[in-house]
């Protein structure tokens, strides 16, 4: 029996418009030879694959055996925290020098290891906003601060972090608008928005040696 329906479907919708739209930034990597488009395409995939394997816990997890559910579940949390962090790597690379981003680099990914262990122990869902949410307001700041470096694109990154804090914010309120669309269904369909403009944007990435 599917526990979660609505749950399900809108999360593989996410996963499927973000799979899409990491082949868009494919052939756009591919073309402008930019490393900013190419790890925001893999943030791209990193969604798509915690989209996908979290409908299938909330869909199937009474079908699956409890330590298969546990690690769908894990999955989920890890792959969304892998995006986050290629996020903001992919807004250092278009806007900071290679010199000085390595200890930024650094930072991020080591933080990440730390996220990580501490979700092989925990399963509470504000831990995954938590580390997507100060990627996201780091990534803010950098396209903010350095909008000289990035120009107009600056806006719309700036616009789908606003709607993703929108989609958390819905996510964690608990509101649910029918029966059949929970809070997570709506965060969701808001994050599908967010998803779109953050493409707009990083499709339009260049490398801070290239933009300077």
């Amino acid at each position: 029996m599917i526990t979660e329906p609505s749950t399900l479907l809108t999360d593989y919708a996410l996963a499927t418009l973000c799979a899409f739209l990491a082949w868009r930034l494919r052939a756009a990597a591919l073309a402008t030879r930019q490393r900013a488009v190419r790890l925001w395409m893999l943030a791209f995939v990193a969604t798509a694959l915690g989209s996908l394997a979290g409908g299938t816990y909330h869909g199937f997890q009474l079908m699956l055996p409890a330590s298969v559910a546990a690690a769908v579940w894990t999955l989920t949390t890890l792959t969304v925290g892998v995006a986050a962090c290629l996020l903001l790597t992919a807004a250092l690379v278009a806007t900071i020098g290679e010199r000085a981003r390595r200890w930024w680099l650094r930072i991020v990914w080591a933080q990440y290891l730390v996220y990580a262990a501490w979700m092989l122990r925990h399963d509470a869902f504000v831990y995954v906003i938590v580390e997507y949410g100060v990627a996201m307001l780091c990534v803010l700041v950098l396209m903010v601060t350095r909008r000289r470096h990035v120009g107009d694109v600056a806006w719309w990154i700036v616009a789908g972090i606003a709607v993703s804090i929108a989609a958390a914010l819905i996510q964690q309120s608990g509101f649910d608008l029918h029966r059949n669309l929970n809070h997570n269904d709506l965060q969701h369909l808001v994050q599908m928005v967010a998803v779109w403009l953050l493409y707009g944007g990083g499709v339009r990435l260049r490398d801070a040696s290239a933009a300077a």
